[in-house]
């Protein structure tokens, strides 16, 4: 997002002199490449730290938290929850990185795969895209019949998916962010960013505990400016030091559904609907549910249920909570809407993420779903293009009916869960018999 090699509006040149003054390479949103690599620790040195094995909602990534051999807060290589690729598929070093520096480890800012925050519920984190464990057995055998075609599996072995969002930066937002922390689950917070609330303390540890932070422009406008949204990932990059794959349009206005295309992967709109696995819901105004004002906890479990039943995404949006002097648009009673969320991880089988998280996998699924295929010999290979403005480190999880799977030349391992996990930004896969 926004680092492509053009623009009439300079942004990357703008993007890449705020991270050379920094000394920092471009840096990517909270675990797009996923896992913050440690808040601005010590120099650390090389050897992160052995992967994490659970933590709430997955709060682990390849890497592991608190790793890395020196470094405060879990830096160092590796970082806290960081791995091997770099913010923005860099590799060593990284975006907002440099061996020991601020925020720093060889994997870079909020890099390695998987990363922070990413699993459902509580749920730990397995392979190398430190996707959420699904339920299910975990002594699945390898497939050993005909190698045949390859199938993704959808929302990562989920039932189906809901994103918890918020949106313009409220007080009362801000206020009640320990409990809302202390559900254990990721949230997206799309920044109003020329709000005085916006420089809040309380985002920066947002970030540090694993929550994304999306673009909601400088100034809330209607009429949408390109600069304008410019202008909010700017102060996203310089507080926060993570840049945003998404964006929330300012009262769903349409404008953004053209301004959005080409600067993110995602905007979400406002009209409430299901996204199915490979369905064409619109990346550029991508559908949620906003809750009337005093919403019940029964109100968001139907929404979440029938997300449920019908194998799907759902994103949900609260302004803020009642009681507060914000004006939050249409507030909800913070305790209706934590049993909301005690619901969906009570389920079991809801990937609970970011939209950042869901949304590439959703995408990079029906990037697959278009790859095109070659046949040598008695090998298959599926490629495929990503779509503008993806965030590297982005894994699918497949099966096939027997065979081998290799990428770049090295055999993909079978997860006893049920699975193997492709690497998107290779870009192809080959299956042999």
């Amino acid at each position: 997002m926004l680092l492509k090699t053009t623009s009439k509006l300079g942004l990357p040149a703008l993007v890449f002199a705020f991270a050379a003054s920094c000394g920092m390479g471009a840096s990517n949103e909270l675990g797009s490449s996923d896992a913050a690599a440690g808040a601005s620790g010590s120099a650390g040195a090389a050897g992160g730290g052995a992967p994490g094995t659970g933590g709430a909602v997955g709060v682990t990534g390849a890497g592991g938290s608190g790793s890395g051999a020196a470094g405060a807060s879990g830096t160092g290589s590796g970082g806290r929850g960081a791995g091997a690729g770099g913010a923005d598929g860099r590799g060593a070093g990284g975006a907002m990185s440099g061996a020991g520096g601020v925020m720093a480890g060889t994997g870079g800012v909020m890099a390695g795969a998987g990363g922070a925050m990413s699993g459902a519920g509580g749920a730990a984190t397995t392979g190398p895209s430190g996707l959420p464990i699904p339920p299910g057995p975990a002594n699945v055998a390898r497939p050993s019949g005909t190698a045949g075609n390859i199938t993704v599996i959808n929302w990562a072995g989920f039932k189906g998916a809901i994103s918890y969002t918020f949106d313009d930066d409220n007080d009362s937002q801000i206020a009640n962010y320990g409990q809302l922390q202390a559900l254990g689950v990721p949230f997206t917070f799309y920044m109003w960013t020329n709000r005085t609330e916006a420089s809040n303390s309380v985002w920066a540890t947002a970030v540090k505990d694993g929550h994304e932070i999306g673009n909601h422009t400088q100034s809330h406008s209607s009429n949408g400016t390109i600069p304008d949204i410019q202008a909010a990932t700017t102060f996203i990059m310089q507080h926060f030091g993570v840049m945003p794959y998404t964006m929330a349009a300012p009262n769903g206005a349409a404008i953004y559904t053209t301004l959005a295309n080409g600067l993110f992967m995602i905007n979400r709109g406002v009209a409430n609907n299901l996204i199915a696995p490979a369905g064409n819901a619109d990346r550029f105004t991508l559908p949620c549910y906003i809750p009337p004002t005093g919403a019940t906890a029964t109100m968001f479990n139907a929404q979440v249920d029938s997300a449920q039943s019908a194998g799907s995404w759902r994103v949900i949006l609260v302004h803020g909570f009642t009681g507060g002097n914000d004006g939050a648009f249409q507030p909800v009673p913070l305790n209706e809407f934590i049993n909301g969320v005690k619901h969906t991880i009570s389920l079991g089988n809801m990937w609970i993420g970011r939209v950042v998280d869901i949304g590439a996998y959703w995408l990079g699924q029906k990037a697959f779903a278009q790859a095109t295929t070659t046949t040598s010999g008695s090998n298959k290979t599926w490629s495929w293009t990503l779509p503008n403005n993806f965030p590297p480190g982005r894994f699918l999880r497949v099966t096939v009916p027997g065979g081998t799977l290799t990428q770049r030349g090295a055999t993909l391992p079978w997860d006893s869960h049920g699975f193997y996990e492709i690497a998107l930004d290779a870009g192809s896969v080959t299956l042999s018999p």
